[in-house]
C-alpha cells in the first residue's frame, strides 16, 4: 500500500510565503494551513520521506504517513458541497445521488484524488466566477495545471468546444477522465507537461497556480492566449508586484476579484 510523508510546520507569518515557495521547490504536492496567527500552523504532503536544508528542519514539529486508502476519509472530514457562485456548485463525487443541486444549476462533481483540486478554494471559486462571466461563446480553452480537471469540466459545461489541460503531475491524466465520467462530459485533452509542451493558441488560456510558479509561465500563457487570460494563485500582497509581470507581457487587466489573502485577474490579450 503506497504511503505520503505528512509533514506538519509552525512558521512566522512573515516567513510562510518563503518557506513554502521552498517547500514546493522540493516537490511538495501540496499544503494544508491548520491555523494562523503570529504563526503558521500547517501541513506540507510529500510522496516520499525528504531530507530538508537545516533553516527548514527548524520549523519541523511532527511527521506522519498517510495511506492511499485513508486519502479519501481524509478528504471526507471537509469537502462538503460548495456554492462557488449562483450557479455553480462544487460537489464530492460521494455526494452525487445524495445532494440536490438547486434547479439551474451547473454542478461539479469531484473526486479528490492526489492533485490536491475540489474547487473549494478561494483561488479556484475566483477563476470560475470568471469563467463563468468570460468564456461564453469561445472555442478553446487551455487550462495550465490542470490537476484534477475541475476547470476543464467547467470550461465543457459552459459550452466551450476545444479544451486542453496540461500538469506536470501523470495523476492528472487518470483524474482528470475520471472527473469527466462523473459529470459526463468527454473530449477533454490531457498533456502530461508544461504550457511549453502544448501546440497551438487558445481563445483563453487559465491558470490556478502560486504565483512563485506562475510567474516564469506568463509569457508562454501570453503567447498561447488569442484573447483572454485568467489568472488565480497570487496573495493581495503581492498584487502590485504581480501587475508589473502582466504588463511586461501584454496583459491588460479588466476584471479583478479577491477572496481571503487571494486575489485573480482577468486579462485581455
Amino acid at each position: 500500500m503506497r504511503k505520503y510523508s505528512v509533514y506538519e510546520f509552525k512558521v512566522p507569518k512573515e516567513k510562510f510565503e518563503a518557506v513554502e515557495e521552498l517547500l514546493f521547490s522540493l516537490d511538495c504536492m501540496g499544503t494544508e494551513i491548520l491555523s494562523e496567527n503570529g504563526e503558521v500552523h500547517f501541513r506540507a504532503y510529500f510522496e516520499k520521506d525528504k531530507e530538508f536544508p537545516a533553516d527548514l528542519n527548524l520549523f519541523i514539529i511532527g511527521k506522519t504517513s498517510l495511506e492511499e486508502k485513508n486519502w479519501l476519509e481524509e478528504w471526507k472530514k471537509y469537502f462538503k458541497p460548495t456554492k462557488v457562485s449562483e450557479k455553480i456548485w462544487v460537489v464530492p463525487s460521494w455526494q452525487k445521488e445524495s445532494f440536490q443541486v438547486p434547479e439551474g444549476s451547473i454542478p461539479i462533481y469531484i473526486y479528490p484524488g492526489q492533485t490536491f483540486g475540489t474547487g473549494t478554494h478561494e483561488t479556484t471559486k475566483l477563476v470560475m466566477r470568471f469563467m463563468e462571466k468570460a468564456v461564453k461563446g469561445k472555442e478553446s480553452i487551455l487550462d495550465v495545471g490542470c490537476g484534477s480537471g475541475i476547470l476543464s469540466i467547467l470550461a465543457k459545461k459552459l459550452g466551450v468546444k476545444t479544451v486542453v489541460g496540461c500538469d506536470i503531475q501523470k495523476e492528472s491524466l487518470d483524474e482528470v477522465a475520471f472527473n469527466s465520467k462523473l459529470n459526463g462530459v468527454d473530449g477533454i485533452k490531457v498533456i502530461i507537461g508544461s504550457v511549453n509542451d502544448v501546440e497551438g493558441s487558445f481563445d483563453v488560456v487559465v491558470a490556478n497556480i502560486e504565483k512563485h510558479l506562475l510567474e516564469p509561465l506568463i509569457p508562454k500563457i501570453s503567447e498561447k492566449a488569442k484573447d483572454l487570460v485568467i489568472l488565480s494563485g497570487i496573495l493581495k500582497k503581492q498584487r502590485e508586484e504581480f501587475l508589473k509581470t502582466l504588463e511586461r507581457n501584454n496583459l491588460k487587466v479588466f476584471l479583478e476579484a479577491g477572496e481571503g489573502e487571494w486575489i485573480a485577474f482577468c486579462c485581455k490579450k
